[in-house]
């Protein structure tokens, strides 16, 4: 800047223009916008000979006549580059930033760290209009507000835990899961549900009889044992634990488990008898919001209970090993 400033001076001085307080105050101004002006202007690209001898024609012009205003042109700034370059002084003074949460398609929240907070943000405490309530539903009915039934929040946290004891133990003891959630718009979470823990899911519709009548509806595309033999009939297999995400829909799915009493876990409406369900989660049954939140935490006790069974599998295996080699060492100290 002071290079700019010295030249500058010199260029007045050789103009003579200007004289008095008055000037010189101008003259120390125009040359701190001059010497600006190199912080705000873009480089210009290398220039030809005949450019350079041109521009040079036009400075001596402006030279012996009037100084042309300073013209100033902004330099474009990386707002990304700027903050990325910052960071550290910001580091510096606020400390370290707050590790990211995980992501929800990675890990499935537990029913131990589920709140209420979470189940309202859901959407899961709203219920149906009064005229459709079912008198069965009433005890997890916390109010209604302009017609519309609040479902206690409370009881449905409750309810939650206990399906989830129970999915964990049947998939602890090897048991077949069978997700059933066929409303349109909610057949990926059924699917991502099942697939999540190595379960079944029924996401398009149910077709009746498929557990009384197994062996007509199932039975010709299950898969022979290798043992069986030219006779028999496929074995079909039948679920130990039946999750429905939509009950009103699949009605028929609840009564042939309960026929074969098959434990079922349902998300209960307020437009749902709970009594027909083993195991009824009190809930909105609408939002595909607060049905994904369900079903992932039930997901993830199958997954908890699929660790278990896999440890105990190996505790076995290595207790059935042991044992043998104990065996064969008492059998080879013996006279």
């Amino acid at each position: 800047m002071r290079a700019t400033q010295a030249s500058f001076y010199s260029t007045k001085s050789a103009s003579g223009s200007g004289s008095g307080a008055g000037s010189d105050d101008d003259d120390i101004l125009n040359a701190m916008m001059a010497g600006m002006e190199s912080d705000f202007t873009v480089p210009k690209p290398p220039s030809s000979p005949a450019s350079e001898a041109s521009s040079s024609s036009a400075e001596s012009e402006s030279v012996s006549g009037s100084d042309p205003e300073p013209t100033f042109v902004p330099k474009p700034i990386d707002i990304e580059k700027r903050l990325k370059a910052l960071l550290p002084e910001y580091l510096s003074y606020g400390g370290e930033l707050a590790p990211k949460p995980k992501s929800a398609l990675h890990s499935n929240p537990s029913s131990n760290s589920l709140t209420i907070a979470q189940l309202l943000a859901a959407g899961l405490h709203l219920g149906h209009s009064t005229s459709l309530w079912n008198v069965a539903s009433m005890p997890f009915v916390f109010g209604v507000r302009e017609g519309i039934s609040i479902i206690n929040l409370e009881h449905t946290l409750t309810h939650l835990r206990r399906a989830c004891t129970v999915t964990k133990a049947v998939a602890r003891q090897g048991g077949i899961i069978l997700f059933i959630g066929t409303r349109p718009g909610m057949d990926h979470v059924t699917i991502d549900a099942a697939k999540s823990c190595n379960a079944y899911y029924v996401a398009s519709k149910w077709c009746p009889g498929t557990i009384t009548n197994a062996q007509e509806i199932v039975g010709p595309h299950t898969p022979r044992q290798p043992d069986a033999r030219p006779g028999d009939l496929a074995k079909p297999f039948k679920p130990d634990l039946v999750i429905v995400l939509n009950p009103i829909e699949n009605m028929i799915a609840i009564r042939e488990a309960t026929r074969f009493n098959i434990p079922t876990i349902a998300i209960t409406d307020t437009d749902v008898d709970p009594r027909v369900v083993s195991y009824p989660i009190p809930a909105n049954d609408d939002s595909v919001r607060g049905v994904e939140l369900v079903a992932k935490v039930l997901a993830e006790a199958a997954k908890e209970g699929n660790v278990l069974a896999a440890e105990a599998s190996k505790r076995q295996s290595r207790e059935r090993v042991e044992g043998r080699v104990d065996r064969m060492n008492s059998w080879s100290r013996r006279p």
